[in-house]
């Protein structure tokens, strides 16, 4: 474990001195603020939230979900806060604040493009969610922390795409010409790869740590030390996107798959197969960040 350690500060230490990280979007500052007051109230919170129609909106749409299976539909902000939680409001608001700082709409650039970019991230947590949720492995995990794995496994690759694209640039066009895994290019031209800054983002924006670590390990889920099985089922969802024709990047191989996945996730190839067809239709039933 302390190598672990080491090796998790190393990497740290490596990301902030060659990269600006984002700072957390401040409707993430003030709920934090919020919910560290033991006499908050979900009025509190709702205040808050209120002022971000995106977090509000999907807010609203998740309580209202079969999820929950409430009788009545809820309409009001404050009530849904008080049946959802705080920490699942936080979960629905970074969501919504992720979309907000990096959904916004570019251009594609040689293998980058924003739009495939964030249908392979929708896809894979839309994949996430319905895997976890047909296994018991995840039982006690909501399926809205299994979408957000999903979703964010690949955000370090934004971020190298806003913070150093000359460089993410080259890097991808040697993975493309070499026929190799970007990852693997990654590692040599950087000296980290996109799950490590990835990784980085979350521990800065005080995300829950099985999260950050499940990030960090996405293509390598047999090396996490700590929370293998969510890792895999992100590793897997990430291939049934790549699969599905949806990657993350244009014209770079796929990384290759670790078959133990299915072990750890608690399904067999077979009953992901038969998952399919509701991934992809939840998929196509999802809303887009634009």
């Amino acid at each position: 474990m302390a190598d672990s350690t080491g090796s998790s500060t190393n990497i740290l230490t490596l990301v902030n001195s060659t990269i600006e990280l984002p700072t957390m979007p401040e409707v993430l500052v003030k709920l934090n603020e919020i919910m560290a007051d033991p006499d908050a109230a979900a009025g509190d919170v709702a205040k808050v939230v209120a002022a971000d129609p995106s977090v509000s909106t999907n807010i609203l749409r998740i309580v209202n979900s079969a999820y929950y299976g409430l009788q009545v539909r809820v309409s009001s902000v404050s009530l849904a806060i008080s049946v959802m939680g705080f920490n699942m409001t936080k979960k629905v608001a970074l969501k919504a604040a992720v979309f907000s700082a990096f959904g916004k709409r570019r251009d594609k650039i040689q293998h980058f493009d924003p739009a495939a970019f964030w249908r392979h991230a929708v896809f894979a947590g839309v994949a996430s969610r319905v895997l976890a949720s047909a296994s018991s492995e995840f039982g006690e995990m909501h399926p809205e922390d299994a979408y957000i794995a999903g979703l964010l496994h690949d955000i370090g690759k934004i971020i190298l795409m806003e913070k150093s694209a000359p460089r993410y640039l080259a890097m991808l066009r040697k993975a493309v010409q070499q026929g190799r895994p970007e990852v693997e290019i990654e590692r040599e031209d950087f000296g980290f790869t996109h799950a490590d800054v990835g990784s980085v983002l979350a521990i800065k924006w005080s995300l829950p740590e099985d999260l950050a670590i499940a990030i960090r390990y996405h293509h390598a889920p047999a090396k996490d030390p700590f929370h293998r099985s969510l890792s895999s089922l992100i590793h897997l969802a990430d291939q049934l996107a790549w699969r599905a024709q949806m990657p993350s990047t244009v014209g770079t191989p796929v990384a290759p798959l670790d078959h133990d996945c299915y072990d750890q996730i608690g399904l067999s190839p077979e009953q992901v197969e038969e998952l399919l067809p509701q991934i992809h239709d939840d998929f196509a039933a999802s809303e887009l960040p634009w």
